[in-house]
């Protein structure tokens, strides 16, 4: 049987709780992806680590995910890059990071400009505003 390459973890937010009450949560999740990586011998400093967001309604669904081995090669290599809502959601919630680290968390590697036409393009198809990626689109 395969080793897994990947792990994921999933929390629902209330959008009404206090800022503080969810960045407590979202780093309770970084704590706890460390400790299950630990867990299973995988090193979490040397593992990627990719944000999403969906939101509804007044809930938002973040999840962790790490990556290591093949598929922390595959990420970066950009052969599977996201599509989609899931692009939408990943190059939301990491566009703090910036360009570079958005296009590489989205698995689109160093294509920066396939990146931005792409996201612009799932964008457009789903009616986001351009203004919610500006930083990443600028």
């Amino acid at each position: 049987m395969a080793k897994p390459t990947q792990a994921h973890l999933e929390r629902t937010i209330d959008k009404n709780d206090p800022v503080e009450v969810r960045q407590q949560i979202l780093s309770q999740m970084q704590y706890y992806m460390g400790a299950k990586l630990v867990e299973v011998r995988v090193n979490p400093q040397k593992v990627i680590y990719r944000w999403s967001i969906e939101n509804q309604d007044n809930k938002q669904i973040c999840t962790l995910s790490a990556f290591w081995g093949e598929s922390q090669r595959k990420l970066l290599s950009g052969e599977e890059p996201l599509t989609g809502k899931e692009l939408v959601s990943c190059a939301g919630a990491n566009a703090s990071g910036g360009l570079e680290q958005a296009a590489k968390l989205c698995g689109f590697g160093s294509d920066l400009e396939g990146f931005k036409a792409q996201l612009q393009a799932t964008a457009e198809k789903f009616d986001i505003p351009p203004e919610s990626f500006k930083q990443l689109l600028a």
